[in-house]
């Protein structure tokens, strides 16, 4: 684990996020880290809507999506669901794949638990499961 600002770090940075597309086709990245990337990375929503379109559609499934040294991580469907535990497992297997295959240092925003939506003792067996060149940020 680690903390401080995730999206100056080395490697590739991935966000929580949704599958979400809004009226433009960007894929909605309104709060969070999602959104310091969205102002960071001008154009960043349009591009992760159209991989979101071309992968599943809006309010799909993807799980991981990557663009150059960034990516999205979707924790639920609709930007205000509750985070969904099935989607983050989904996700972390596509984590995981990613980070074998590539060996790439990959920064992960720790799984939505704002709110309490999901406990750490729900998510932490699923974290567990990645390998050490995948480093997880908290606030």
């Amino acid at each position: 684990f680690k903390t401080g600002s995730m999206l100056g770090a080395p490697g590739i940075k991935i966000v929580t996020a949704s599958s979400f597309l809004t009226s433009e086709g960007k894929l909605f990245m309104g709060r969070g880290l999602a959104r310091d990337l969205k102002i960071k990375v001008p154009g960043i929503d349009k591009i992760f809507g159209s991989l979101v379109l071309k992968k599943c559609g809006h309010l799909g499934k993807y799980g991981l999506l990557v663009y150059e040294r960034w990516g999205v991580f979707q924790v639920r469907c609709r930007f205000n669901d509750k985070a969904n535990l099935e989607l983050i497992t989904f996700g972390i297997e596509r984590v995981r794949e990613f980070a074998e295959d590539t060996g790439y240092i990959i920064n992960l925003e720790y799984p939505d638990i704002q709110d309490e939506e999901l406990t750490e003792e729900e998510i932490g067996p699923i974290i567990d499961t990645l390998p050490g060149n995948v480093y997880i940020w908290e606030n």
